[in-house]
């Protein structure tokens, strides 16, 4: 352990993450300004959606790369306990959501199932967390 009581690889995926972060923010301000200003071509608003998208793809990836380089096992452990409820908890929540589809009653679009995932990270971090008390 080392500054803040985090190792290396807490650090590296941290910085990551919160990098990752700043930029999604700024990309999907500039997005919806763009699109609800229709300051951009039809056929442009295709890459210009998918560009706050790619942030949250990349902290898939940096979670990956945590598991590859955390070497205390202990904690590569809880992130994988994250991940598992985080993963539950969207799976669950992804299915309801699909029975609200079918029945034709409102839903919430598609990209909160990253929200859901992101959320079940924090519920999964505080459920170990209060367990382990």
């Amino acid at each position: 352990m080392s500054f803040l009581g985090i190792n290396a690889a807490q650090r590296r995926y941290n910085s990551r993450v919160l990098l990752a972060s700043l930029v999604y923010s700024v990309l999907l301000m500039g997005e919806q300004y763009a699109l609800h200003r229709a300051l951009v071509p039809v056929p442009a608003t295709y890459a210009l959606a998918v560009l706050p998208a790619l942030p949250i793809i990349a902290i898939f990836v940096f979670v990956g790369r945590y598991f590859v380089e955390e070497q205390d096992e202990y904690l590569r452990m809880r992130m994988v306990r994250k991940v598992l409820w985080a993963t539950g908890l969207t799976l669950a929540a992804t299915t309801l959501w699909g029975f609200l589809e079918d029945a034709g009653l409102p839903h919430l679009p598609m990209f909160y199932v990253a929200v859901f995932w992101f959320a079940g990270l924090g519920l999964g971090s505080c459920g170990m967390n209060l367990r382990d008390r």
